[in-house]
């Protein structure tokens, strides 16, 4: 079982390198992560590569029986960078030019870029393939925070995606819906970036995805082909992200790799991340939040409760707090003045256990008949909708109903909607927005064979481009769901429930959302206790 901290010589003396080694080793650490910032110190001007300082603080923790999960470095491209190939920055959806002063600010249409990142990358794999001290690679870091731009040649890149996609101008007028406000293009070149067509903005949102899987794509098979046998992960972001569709970047890489923050909707996010393939790894467990008071025991408590998740493994968010920079106060095993104080007596607590029980508790998979949906495009079809719909996020009902579950000890999965659900019983499918016919099939054939699907509010109101379905709601599910849903209204107040079927439901009440629903051969169970409903 992995057991190691987030490391980074280059931001610290060389002297300091061997005690660090020795202090992880009495700990029981047995890897780092190591690289992802490492960009300026491995290529301080362009084309002087040196891997000294690496070779050596690779080679310096292997001998303390420490390995290494390299990373990638491109995501955070060095000044000269920027200063020589100006035209690598991002633009906002604004138009505005982004500074680049913070992390991830570079657009992936961008051919200087995507050949500097070739060139370092490609370096690094090729430099480190075949080294026994790296037991596996991530890939970068957060792909796709902040890589969202909007300037000219993601536009044009744009239009070659929707003429692979679309294959005509009349098959893309078709399936948008152009002659509302007069949309119709005669040519792909016409076709603007996003503003208010729904249409429009989801298929931008599909696009600067596929970005993000594309650029770790590329790396993933470089490392397969250049350094076989070892894994490739990266690290997804926490449930409030959704900038990239993880379940279709989980098919380019080994190991779902995730930041563990455990303010943050902690079992869900370990459960969705797992996902279909059953394990993940914690690539950045926070020590401590700020958000939250953290006393003696919270660390080893989240660790162990991502290993019940699934996790093969536990890697710390830092070694040392860093003494600069955005993330100056967040914590780290060690504080600034690099002492051993109480969470590296926590770390070396837990480390003894692992070294007792590791092999036992390695990759535990949950089993579970229980199993709540989240899909990136429904979110996105949300966040692309008019009228404040943005604001129905299916995060929101997909956290209550996860706690909810949770408080009542049911082990429960959280997958994309396309995932094969035969293993399950009971299948939560909340705020399905947009349905596309995949996923009409597959529940479908779920309650074809026995299995029970709960829907909540919006369900079933667009299809895949995001245009209304001409049927009535939740559409392709209508049937299989027994109702016919005739509007949808906001609830600006709670609106009480009843029933005599449910015991307890009389004390329930609706909020956010309400359907107006006809049963066309469902049984009620509840009915609405007020209103016109």
């Amino acid at each position: 079982m992995f057991y190691g901290v987030q490391y980074y010589p280059e931001q610290w003396p060389k002297e300091r390198w061997a005690v660090d080694a020795q202090m992880m080793q009495d700990a029981g650490i047995n890897v780092v992560r190591m690289g992802e910032f490492a960009w300026s110190a491995l290529e301080s001007h362009e084309g002087t590569l040196d891997f000294t300082w690496m070779d050596e603080a690779v080679a310096l923790l292997h001998a303390h029986g420490i390995k290494t999960i390299m990373c990638t470095p491109s995501r955070t491209p060095p000044p000269w960078v920027f200063d020589r190939y100006p035209g690598v920055r991002n633009v906002d959806a604004n138009g505005k030019l982004v500074n680049y002063g913070f992390r991830y600010t570079v657009g992936l249409s961008h051919s200087e870029f995507i050949q500097l990142a070739q060139g370092i990358d490609g370096a690094v794999i090729e430099h480190f393939a075949g080294n026994d001290a790296i037991v596996g690679w991530q890939v970068d870091n957060e792909i796709g925070m902040n890589n969202d731009c909007y300037c000219e040649r993601c536009r044009r890149r744009f239009h070659h995606h929707l003429e692979k996609k679309y294959g005509t101008i009349e098959a893309l007028h078709a399936a948008w819906g152009a002659h509302f406000w007069s949309f119709h293009f005669t040519t792909w070149a016409e076709v603007p970036l996003p503003y208010l067509s729904p249409q429009l903005a989801l298929e931008y949102r599909r696009f600067l995805s596929s970005l993000n899987i594309e650029f770790t794509r590329w790396r993933s098979d470089l490392i397969h082909r250049l350094d076989p046998g070892k894994f490739v992960t990266t690290n997804f972001q926490s449930f409030s992200v959704k900038h990239t569709d993880y379940a279709q970047l989980a098919n380019v890489i080994d190991l779902n790799g995730m930041n563990h923050y455990p303010a943050r909707s902690p079992e869900l996010i370990l459960d969705y991340y797992r996902g279909a393939r059953g394990t993940m790894l914690p690539v950045e467990q926070f020590t401590r939040l700020l958000e939250i008071d953290t006393g003696p025991g919270w660390m080893r408590l989240w660790a162990y409760m991502a290993i019940a998740h699934g996790a093969c493994g536990i890697n710390y968010f830092r070694w040392r707090c860093a003494r600069w920079g955005a993330e100056q106060f967040r914590d780290g095993i060690l504080p600034h003045d690099g002492q051993p104080a109480r969470r590296y007596a926590e770390l070396a607590h837990m480390g003894a256990e692992i070294a007792r029980i590791g092999a036992q508790i390695d990759r535990t998979h949950p089993r579970s008949e229980v199993a709540i949906l989240m899909s990136y495009e429904a979110r996105w079809a949300l966040d692309a909708g008019t009228m404040g719909i943005a604001a129905w996020d299916p995060a929101e009902d997909v956290i209550a109903i996860h706690a909810t579950l949770r408080d009542q000890n049911v082990p429960t999965d959280a997958l994309d909607p396309r995932e094969d659900l035969s293993a399950y019983h009971l299948v939560f499918a909340p705020r399905l927005f947009c349905i596309d016919g995949p996923i009409a099939e597959n529940l479908c054939a779920f309650v074809e064979n026995g299995g029970t699907l709960c829907l909540t509010a919006p369900s079933g109101v667009v299809e895949e481009y995001n245009v209304s379905f001409d049927t009535p709601r939740p559409g392709p599910l209508a049937e299989a769901a027994g109702i016919r849903v005739s509007d949808l209204s906001p609830l600006h107040a709670p609106l009480p429930l009843r029933s005599t079927a449910i015991p307890g439901l009389d004390e329930a009440e609706a909020s956010v959302l309400s359907d107006e629903i006809h049963p066309t051969t469902a049984t009620v169970l509840a009915t609405y206790a007020g209103g016109w409903r």
